[in-house]
C-alpha cells in the first residue's frame, strides 16, 4: 500500500544516486537462506517456544535461547506472529513519505522530542558512542508508545522524567501512515513481551526472580519503534574508495532491554549488518520470515554481564556493489517504564561480574531498587554530551554526499 495523499511528485531520488522509494513486495526480494546465518546465531521458533503441547521441542528451543543470549547475544526469530502485510504496510507508507520533498518532510521533524522524521545524515551514532567518525547514512522515523495522560503520569517519577522526552507525543503525516505504524508497533511489542517472558524461563530463574523479572522488564514495558531507510551509498562514498570510512552506522550496542529488528536484503546480495562475535565482526544476512534479536545494555547490567549486549554495526558496500545496496530496517527497542524498580537478577546458581549497576544498587539504601529513570539518565548522559560536543571530524566526508556525486574510477 502506498499513500496517494502525500503532496508533490518530486523525490529525493532526483537529488541522490539511485534513490528509489517505490513500494516493494517481500516475496520478490532476494532473501538469504537459513544456512547463511553465522555460527553461534541460531534461528529459533517463537511458536514452538510458546507451545506447551510439545515439551521436548520447547525445552530444546529454550536451551538454544539461553545459549544464544549468554554467548553471542544475537539470534533470529521465526514464526513471530507479525504478518507480511503488516511489514509491507509500514515499509511502503514510510518509503513513500521518504520520497517526498525535504520541505514537506521537515514539518514532521520533532527530533528534540525524540519523535518523527530524521533526515539523511542528520544523526551520528559514531559521535554518540565514540567508535568511529561520520554520520548515519540513512533516514529515520520514530514513534513511541501511545499512552494516555494518566498512563504517562503513572510511569514518571519526577520533572526530569518529563524533560527526558521518553513519553513525547507521536507525530504522523496522515491517518493511513499512523494506522500502519500502530498496527506494527502492537504486533512487535506483543512478540517482544512473549520472548522476554520465555527468556526468563530459558535462564531458569527461581520463582522469586521470575516475579522480579516480569515486574521490571515485561509488565507495563513499552518501547520505541524506528524505521531506517538506507539508500544506495554514493559511488564516491563506498568503503573501498581511498580515504573513506567503512560505516553506514558506526559500531554500537543498544541501550535497551531487547531489540527486535526486521531487515530487507540488498538487491545486489551485499550484507550490511554485522555483529561482533568474539573478536571479529560477522555478516548477519536478511532471512525471510525472521526477526533479528539482540539484547541491550540494561539486561546485561541487571544480569551482571551473563546476558550479552553485543556490539553491531552497518557497513558500506564496495564500489562493485554500490548500486542495489539499499535496505529497509524496522527496529523495536523495548525498555521498562521510567518508574520500574530495577534489581539484580541472579541466574540459576551463577554470579556475573560486577557492573556499573552495582554502584547504583548499593546506594539505593532502604529502597532496595533503582528506578529505571535514574539508570537511563546515567547511560544517556555521556552519550548526549558526546552528541552535543562540536567535532569537525564528523563533517570531513560531507563533500561525498553533495549533488551531483563525483564519479570515482
Amino acid at each position: 500500500m502506498t499513500n496517494s495523499n502525500l503532496p508533490g511528485n518530486s523525490s529525493a531520488a532526483e537529488e541522490h544516486e539511485n534513490w528509489d522509494f517505490r513500494p516493494r513486495s517481500l516475496r520478490h526480494m532476494p532473501w538469504h537462506s537459513e544456512a547463511e546465518a553465522p555460527a553461534g546465531v541460531p534461528i529459533l521458533d517463537l511458536a514452538l517456544m510458546l507451545d506447551a503441547g510439545k515439551p521436548s521441542e520447547r525445552r530444546k528451543q529454550l536451551g538454544a535461547l539461553r545459549e544464544a543470549v549468554t554467548h553471542s547475544g544475537f539470534l533470529y526469530l521465526k514464526n513471530h506472529g507479525i504478518a507480511d502485510e503488516e511489514i509491507e504496510a509500514i515499509a511502503n507508507e514510510t518509503r513513500a513519505f521518504y520520497g517526498q520533498p525535504e520541505s514537506y518532510k521537515s514539518q514532521f521533524d520533532h527530533r528534540n522530542d525524540v519523535r518523527g522524521y530524521t533526515g539523511y545524515r542528520n544523526e551520528s551514532t559514531a559521535r554518540l558512542f565514540g567508535t568511529s567518525r561520520g554520520k548515519d547514512l540513512c533516514m529515520k522515523y520514530t514513534m513511541g508508545p501511545e499512552l494516555t495522560p494518566a498512563e504517562v503520569q503513572e510511569r514518571i517519577t519526577c520533572e526530569a522524567d518529563v524533560a527526558s522526552k521518553a513519553y513525547s507525543a507521536n507525530v504522523f503525516p496522515n491517518a493511513i501512515f499512523r494506522a500502519a505504524w500502530i498496527r506494527y508497533y502492537q504486533s512487535v511489542q506483543r512478540a517482544s513481551g512473549q520472548l522476554l517472558r520465555l527468556l526468563g524461563d530459558a535462564l531458569e530463574l527461581s520463582a522469586e526472580y521470575m516475579s522480579i523479572w516480569n515486574e521490571m522488564l515485561v509488565e507495563k514495558s513499552c518501547g520505541e519503534l524506528r524505521f531506517f531507510q538506507y539508500p544506495d551509498v554514493p559511488r564516491a562514498a563506498c568503503a573501498d574508495v581511498p580515504g573513506n570510512g567503512t560505516d553506514r552506522m558506526a559500531a554500537h550496542f543498544d541501550v535497551d532491554v531487547i531489540t527486535l529488528l526486521h531487515q530487507t536484503p540488498c538487491e545486489n546480495g551485499f550484507v550490511s549488518l554485522e555483529a561482533k562475535l568474539g573478536e571479529q565482526f560477522f555478516k548477519v544476512p536478511a532471512i525471510r520470515g525472521t526477526l533479528v534479536v539482540n539484547l541491550g545494555e540494561i539486561i546485561r547490567l541487571l544480569t551482571g554481564g551473563k546476558v550479552k549486549a553485543t556490539v553491531h554495526r552497518v557497513v558500506r558496500p564496495p564500489l562493485n556493489q554500490h548500486k542495489g545496496s539499499a535496505r529497509d530496517v524496522t527496529v523495536f527497542f523495548q525498555a521498562p517504564p521510567l518508574n520500574a524498580k530495577l534489581r539484580p537478577v541472579l541466574l540459576s546458581g551463577e554470579v556475573g561480574q560486577a557492573t556499573v549497576f552495582d554502584d547504583f544498587y548499593r546506594h539505593a539504601g532502604a529502597k532496595e531498587f533503582v528506578a529505571f529513570a535514574d539508570l537511563r539518565a546515567s547511560l544517556f548522559g555521556e552519550f548526549i554530551r558526546q552528541t552535543n560536543a562540536p567535532d569537525a571530524e564528523h563533517e570531513l566526508d560531507s563533500h561525498l554526499f553533495n549533488s551531483p556525486a563525483p564519479v570515482v574510477a
